[in-house]
């Protein structure tokens, strides 16, 4: 017996509205999709299809959870109580202004492996 992990990808914001997503690292232009999230590297973006919208957004260097960030929008993933990431709950940010936003938390469903 052997576990694969794979980045979650398949979300619910808003408790009704399917998000999903990949993250590939571009560090040599190769373009290579992550299987890990320990695995996210420098240059790394997520592509985010949700609703109407198909966002690409970069990786960006935060302290104290992980963020992909164009400064319109911003997908987070905290880290829970252990220092572990947490997966399973990651948060959409749409930034209308410095200091107004609107916030829409996303769980993670699973789906079959085919």
């Amino acid at each position: 017996m052997f576990t694969i992990f794979c980045i979650n990808t398949n979300y619910m914001c808003d408790k009704d509205t399917p998000l999903d997503l990949s993250i590939r690292n571009n560090i040599n232009g190769d373009f290579t999709k992550v299987e890990k999230i320990i695995d996210i590297l420098p240059g790394s973006f997520i592509n985010i299809n949700w609703k109407d919208k198909n966002l690409m957004l970069p990786y960006s260097l935060r302290k104290g959870f992980i963020s992909f960030s164009d400064l319109k929008w911003d997908w987070r993933y905290e880290f829970n109580e252990n220092g572990e990431i947490n997966e399973d709950e990651a948060t959409l940010y749409e930034l209308l202004s410095p200091r107004e936003n609107i916030e829409h938390k996303c769980i993670n469903y699973p789906t079959e492996l085919s």
